[in-house]
């Protein structure tokens, strides 16, 4: 009874093991396509101009007019998850996955940098406030999101209450963040801009 005992605990052992390992494997898959797209997205931006853009998108900015429509902000914030969430029940979603995340690297680094380059060293903190809450709550959702479409995948795991958990948080997560960027965004970079004009002038 205690071998057989010892035996279910290694077997269990080692299926902890293959999970972590392929969770591993994942998010370095993962990661790897952000960080490809991140690098891609900041050489690219040096090469073409966006100053013009950039001008027009901070004087705005400095009038308040700013804010996004509610349903435009919602379709920003979520469509990345949203891909995510179907390309994971497709064939090819271990292919199409890393390119979205490839992709969202490469177009939140493409902004970020066009922001840096168009202001300067303030740029630094217009972007901070602009892309604060993608970066601090929907790219980590992202990855939750893709690491579980994959595994899921990977290992024909069924949907279960540990799955839905997450898909609940992930969307309490993403509605937070379309709020602040809808409510709070905005105004703080108006102030920071205000600010920035006041101590330049």
């Amino acid at each position: 009874m205690m071998k057989i005992a010892k035996k279910a605990e290694r077997a269990l052992d080692r299926k902890k093991e293959t999970e972590q390992k392929n969770r591993d494997t994942v998010l370095l898959i993962l990661s790897v396509g952000f960080l490809a797209g991140g690098v891609l997205g900041c050489l690219l931006e040096g090469k073409l101009s966006t100053e013009h853009y950039i001008g027009q998108f901070f004087q705005q900015a400095a009038q308040m007019s700013i804010a996004p429509s509610l349903w435009r902000e919602v379709w920003i914030v979520f469509r990345w998850p949203v891909a995510v969430i179907l390309l994971s029940q497709l064939p090819l979603a271990g292919v199409t996955i890393p390119v979205v995340f490839f992709l969202r690297g490469f177009f939140l680094s493409y902004g970020i940098v066009a922001l840096m380059e168009g202001m300067g060293l303030s740029g630094v903190l217009c972007a901070g406030v602009v892309f604060g809450p993608t970066c601090l709550l929907a790219v980590p959702v992202l990855f939750v999101l893709g690491t579980t479409g994959l595994l899921r995948k990977a290992e024909s795991q069924p949907k279960g209450i540990p799955f839905f958990r997450r898909m609940v948080a992930s969307l309490l997560v993403l509605a937070l963040c379309v709020f602040l960027d809808q409510a709070v965004v905005p105004k703080l970079l108006g102030i920071l801009l205000k600010a920035l004009t006041m101590v330049s002038g």
